[in-house]
């Protein structure tokens, strides 16, 4: 079984120096490549097309670096292109390095969450549509909302802050959807330092399934991809 390489992204609205961005050149000269900066100057609401583009950035930069070791995050080298509306809404295309990745945002009164995922193109077929995307799951926690359960010593070593071990426990429940028993998810430490989360059992990243963790401000959000089937309570 084949994995779906996902990320996600959340920003939180309310954090200091969101709004109003788009007026720092320097920050936007940095981040933006010029069609960027153009779709984002002349977007009815610029502040959330400036927080869509960067989430979307982050989710491709957390997918390229699960395929590709020791990715730099150059935010220009990321960009991020129109894209068009399907069944499921809105998506945008990221391009980096020769790979294709498919973003879809949440947005609402108080935070962006996007969404990305590996666009897999039959091979030596270059195409502007991408390729029907594997089932994946999202949630969105505030820093209000209790979350039940506890995790493993595993799970743990990675945790650096009370936010990281929060989306953790949100990715936890979306994972059993599956049933997966003895599922974790687990950060394995590399030479450079750890690497991405994966959806594990007994230390080994279990095939078919990916996960994406991120917080920002009052929020964390997780994304987990998986088989297009769900035991109890599936949808």
């Amino acid at each position: 079984m084949t994995r779906s390489w996902i990320g996600n992204d959340i920003v939180d609205l309310a954090e200091p120096g969101v709004a109003g961005k788009e007026q720092d050149r320097r920050f936007m000269d940095r981040v933006f490549t010029p069609e960027e900066r153009a779709r984002i100057l002349a977007s009815a609401a610029p502040t959330i097309a400036l927080w869509q583009t960067w989430a979307a950035k982050e989710a491709a930069y957390k997918i390229a670096s699960k395929i590709r070791d020791r990715v730099v995050f150059a935010h220009r080298a990321f960009e991020v292109e129109p894209g068009a509306i399907d069944a499921l809404g809105h998506w945008a295309q990221v391009r980096f390095d020769g790979l294709d990745i498919r973003v879809r945002w949440e947005t609402a009164r108080d935070y962006v969450h996007c969404v990305g995922q590996l666009v897999r193109h039959p091979a030596g077929k270059v195409s502007g549509a991408p390729s029907a995307p594997r089932h994946v799951l999202s949630d969105i926690v505030h820093h209000g909302q209790v979350l039940f359960g506890t995790l493993t010593s595993a799970e743990q070593e990675s945790v650096y802050s009370t936010a990281s071990a929060r989306a953790r426990l949100v990715a936890r429940r979306l994972i059993e959807r599956w049933e997966l028993q003895g599922a974790e998810v687990l950060r394995h430490w590399r030479e450079w330092g750890w690497g991405p989360p994966v959806v594990a059992r007994e230390g080994q990243p279990l095939a078919g399934y990916d996960v994406s963790l991120s917080h920002d401000g009052r929020f964390v959000a997780a994304s987990v991809a998986g088989p297009d089937y769900f035991f109890a309570g599936g949808a």
